[in-house]
């Protein structure tokens, strides 16, 4: 049980941080601010998956993959945003 709460823990933070910035990048954030805070979220997070496959810890490893979860789903709403606003902009042609 201990495993699932501390993989739905790094699913949250990691997603639930993206979701905070912006997945699709909202009219509050100028686009400059949103990459450099993506960029710093998406590199904290290399260095976490690093840092806790080096030290091989289950309950550590149980978080990295709980948040690189979080961050697929995250990167796979932005894609869709996008797939979306192409999709759009050709049926408008």
């Amino acid at each position: 049980m201990l495993l699932i709460i501390n993989f739905l823990i790094g699913f949250t933070v990691v997603l639930g941080s993206l979701f905070i910035v912006g997945i699709t990048r909202g009219n509050k954030v100028s686009q400059k601010a949103w990459v450099i805070l993506w960029l710093i979220i998406s590199f904290s997070f290399a260095l976490f998956l690093v840092v806790s496959s080096i030290l091989e810890n289950e309950i550590i490893l149980n978080y990295a993959l709980g948040g690189s979860v979080g961050y697929v789903t995250a990167v796979s709403i932005h894609t869709i945003d996008h797939a979306i606003k192409e999709f759009r902009k050709s049926n408008n042609h």
